[in-house]
């Protein structure tokens, strides 16, 4: 059975390009309460490897966390940490 909605979260049909191109800008959050940023940029094709370009994704996003869906069966793919600003230690 379908989550109607996670709390604090909202809710996207995406197809791969979407979501590959709404964090292509983006930076990983880890480690505990995700508050480590990581030195460079996500990337998708090397650690989100199952996110497929012409398939559509059940997504749920926040300010800081994602969670991506398989639209068909709902199983859960990916959850991870982002954030858009850029940390002074950033490597290009």
């Amino acid at each position: 059975m379908k989550r109607e909605v996670y709390d604090g979260y909202t809710e996207y049909y995406w197809a791969g390009n979407e979501v590959k191109e709404y964090f292509k800008k983006a930076y990983g959050c880890f480690g505990r309460h995700h508050g480590q940023i990581s030195s460079t940029r996500m990337k998708f094709d090397k650690y989100y490897s199952r996110i497929k370009e012409d398939k559509t994704y059940r997504i749920f996003l926040s300010d800081i966390f994602c969670l991506v869906l398989n639209s068909e069966t709902d199983s859960k793919l990916y959850f991870f940490g982002y954030t858009f600003e850029k940390p002074d230690w950033a490597v290009e």
